[in-house]
């Protein structure tokens, strides 16, 4: 029973290949919840303010709570769980670049949630969640709530540029340079298939 036990958590820790079943988990539900949220908040501010997309705007907010907790669990992991041994890379400017893109899209996944909150209660509009509203606890200033607002969506389009080139690096490794970084963080069942 104990060995199972171990075997399961050790599962759900990284190896020197490839991230445990954990980081993987919070990797993937993280872009699926980015996705999620980026595809609900099309439109105008004003309109995702309107009585007829009250339930649109809750759900986005929703996500929102939930990528930022996500986010946090992923970097408290992170503090306990080592990362695969990084592969040997052709010119050091490839692990620096990979080094700057992490942090800008930890940075961004922290910000955006972040001037949502802000924004939507300097406009005097409580955050919004599944059952319960949280009031602002802040003066209202519509104008700088209105600016963050612009910055809040200004980051989410950013965001998904830095996804997007992360994506693409991690498909010139698999394809091209055909060493392990992609397969460290797909399950291993994507693995076998390729």
């Amino acid at each position: 029973m104990l060995g199972h036990q171990l075997r399961a958590m050790i599962g759900l820790r990284s190896t020197s290949s490839r991230y445990g079943a954990a980081a993987q988990a919070f990797h993937w539900l993280t872009v699926l919840l980015v996705l999620s949220a980026y595809v609900l908040s099309k439109g105008d501010q004003d309109s995702l303010y309107s009585a007829a997309a009250d339930g649109l705007r809750r759900f986005h907010e929703a996500l929102g709570v939930l990528v930022f907790i996500v986010v946090v669990l992923q970097l408290l992991w992170r503090l306990i769980d080592s990362t695969p041994a990084r592969q040997p890379m052709p010119p050091r400017w490839m692990a620096a670049a990979a080094t700057l893109v992490h942090f800008a899209l930890y940075a961004l996944l922290i910000a955006i949630p972040t001037t949502a909150v802000l924004g939507t209660w300097l406009v005097g509009i409580p955050v919004t969640l599944p059952g319960f509203d949280i009031a602002p606890p802040i003066a209202k200033a519509r104008g700088l709530g209105q600016s963050i607002m612009k910055i809040h969506t200004t980051l989410g389009d950013a965001l998904l540029w830095v996804a997007g080139v992360h994506a693409a690096a991690a498909l010139f490794h698999h394809f091209y340079l055909r060493d392990e970084i992609f397969q460290s963080m797909a399950s291993r069942r994507m693995n076998d298939q390729s």
